[in-house]
């Protein structure tokens, strides 16, 4: 029965699972089921011996953003409603970040996400390029990955194209930069580096990177 089950959340996202004779729980994953936590979480709230365990087991997953749970009167049914944190970046191959920069453990089983790497302090700085380089349509550069070094700078990679802003995020760089994707978009060419780096305009390169 627990195969079967464990079969049905995959294709289904939703479970319901035979406690023995303790509690009969139905859960239901809002935002899919696919991540290992998700899988761990499910084999081990069938465990729970009371339904403050299975309170504390909840409360204790960090990818979870919001649940609600219900006890059904005069009987051994719960149902509880789960809502994923959403990741968009993955930071130094170690946590998923949200939107929010909220931080939970990076399981592995999730690997399509913008990877983020180097010493950064400040991961409002990464929120601030991905709101920059998304707004540029409709030219826009699908973002791979951004890395962060002391020598180089800021370095983001999309297919294609490497976009540098160096060291500092001023105003001015992110104005060249706009202006530059409105110019690539006049002249219908994409190069393969845009580099935002120097004080009087914007080099860019053709060639490969």
């Amino acid at each position: 029965m627990l195969h079967k089950n464990l079969l049905l959340i995959s294709l289904l996202f939703f479970t319901s699972l035979s406690l023995g004779k303790s509690y009969e729980i139905n859960i239901n994953f809002e935002s899919g089921f696919e991540y290992k936590s998700q899988k761990e979480f499910v084999d081990n709230i069938h465990l729970s011996k009371s339904k403050k365990e299975m309170e504390y087991l909840i409360n204790d997953q960090d990818w979870i953003k919001k649940y609600s749970i219900r006890y059904k009167p005069f009987s051994k049914k719960v149902f509880i409603n789960i809502a994923n944190r959403e990741p968009i970046f993955i930071f130094n191959e170690t946590y998923f970040y949200d939107r929010d920069l909220n931080k939970f453990n990076f399981d592995q089983s999730k690997k399509n996400l913008i990877m983020v790497k180097g010493p950064i302090d400040d991961l409002r700085q990464v929120i601030k390029l991905i709101n920059i380089i998304e707004s540029t349509a409709p030219i826009q550069f699908k973002i791979n990955s951004i890395n962060y070094s002391y020598v180089n700078g800021w370095d983001i990679k999309s297919k294609n194209t490497l976009i540098r802003f160096g060291n500092e995020l001023t105003k001015k760089r992110f104005n060249n930069y706009q202006k530059t994707v409105n110019y690539l978009l006049e002249i219908s060419k994409i190069p393969s580096i845009i580099d935002v780096r120097y004080k009087d305009g914007v080099a860019l390169n053709y060639g490969k990177q």
